[in-house]
């Protein structure tokens, strides 16, 4: 339901340690509502540096006078964009809690490491979304909530999917 694109270049989430912890972070974000974990779907997507250009200019690269003035073109730089279907933000005050909790999560594997980033989201229309070929349980449902405690999509009455 949440889908994350964490577009990167190659120097950076460099080893799977790092890329489990960054989306054991995520999937921490949406478990405390409490959503399924499966729902929450985390994607490195490596770019070369000739593929990132920020202000024209690629990043990382090497920082000369021509890239001035802007940003330190060697520090690498990560997009990322999220994807929420199904669910939104309802109110300027889970707006802004939710935006905070993003910003905690991504903290020590992006800032905290120096990278220039950036992040945004769209949500997304519920009557365009199945999962293993299912339409979901709704949010606080008795299925959505054995989804929750078995981790995976399961088949379901509708009735005890408020459906």
């Amino acid at each position: 339901m949440p889908l994350w694109m964490i577009y990167h270049p190659p120097s950076t989430f460099t080893s799977e340690d790092e890329k489990a912890a960054l989306a054991k972070d995520i999937t921490a974000v949406y478990t405390a509502v409490p959503l399924p974990a499966f729902y929450v779907n985390v994607l490195f997507v490596p770019l070369p540096a000739t593929s990132i250009y920020i202000g024209g200019t690629a990043r990382p690269s090497p920082h000369t006078s021509a890239n001035e003035p802007g940003s330190d073109s060697s520090v690498p730089f990560i997009r990322v964009t999220i994807q929420h279907i199904a669910r939104t933000l309802p109110n300027d005050e889970v707006r802004d809690r939710f935006l905070k909790t993003v910003d905690e999560a991504l903290k020590p594997h992006v800032a905290d490491k120096g990278y220039d980033w950036e992040y945004s989201i769209e949500e997304t229309r519920r009557d365009l979304w199945k999962v293993q070929g299912m339409v979901p349980p709704m949010p606080g449902s008795d299925a959505e909530l054995e989804w929750v405690r078995e981790n995976k999509a399961l088949a379901f009455e509708p009735a005890r999917g408020n459906l």
